[in-house]
């Protein structure tokens, strides 16, 4: 089994340390490398282009925000998770358009947090419960936009599913049908709602009226 290879930026040593005891046990991981500063972490990501990298929000010399633009701008890769204790909607939108694949709350249980770093190698986006209500509450808040786009019914229910967080293989265990299949189906739904990824696809539905 291929190890999902990790670098942890953080400036508090502690941190990394207590990131680093919980994934080196897990044979799913492997962590290649420690940062305590944005310039350093983005070495790291060139140097070794690891599949992810968990990144502070605020590290001394710039921020995840930007550490994600410019892992952005130079196409590294890398899926950067960022891993705060801050629940702040301006800030889940500039690290989701910043090209953030996750943004994860620092009290996530060790368990979840192993399941979120698996999500996002395997090309998901990810965003704690409590991130994920945020920001459903500030869409429901906006205005919605007319969409005359209609899905099925299986794509309905897929979609319910998608929103609780779930990943294509339970999606499919839940409702009995191959991963592949629910990927189609999950490509239909991205398509017709206009989306280029899960968060976005729940985003848009809230605000049309689908969820």
């Amino acid at each position: 089994m291929k190890k999902i290879r990790v670098v942890i930026m953080d400036d508090h040593w502690v941190v990394r340390a207590g990131l680093r005891a919980i994934l080196e046990p897990d044979p799913q991981f492997e962590i290649i490398g420690e940062a305590s500063s944005g310039r350093e972490g983005l070495d790291l990501l060139r140097e070794k282009s690891p599949d992810v990298a968990l990144v502070d929000i605020k590290l001394p010399d710039m921020s995840g925000v930007e550490v994600c633009q410019r892992a952005t701008t130079e196409e590294i890769p890398t899926a950067i998770v960022i891993l705060t204790a801050f629940v702040n909607w301006k800030l889940v939108q500039s690290c989701l358009k910043a090209g953030a694949k996750g943004y994860v709350l620092k009290e996530t249980r060790q368990l979840n947090l192993r399941e979120a770093l698996i999500s996002v190698a395997r090309g998901e986006v990810v965003l704690s419960p409590k991130v994920a209500a945020l920001v459903a509450k500030y869409v429901r808040t906006q205005k919605k936009t007319n969409n005359e786009l209609i899905l099925s019914i299986r794509e309905m229910e897929v979609l319910r599913l998608m929103s609780q967080g779930m990943s294509n293989k339970e999606i499919g265990e839940r409702l009995f049908l191959s991963e592949g299949r629910i990927k189609d189906y999950v490509s239909s739904i991205l398509h017709k709602l206009g989306a280029k990824n899960r968060v976005e696809v729940i985003l848009i539905a809230v605000r049309s009226g689908f969820l």
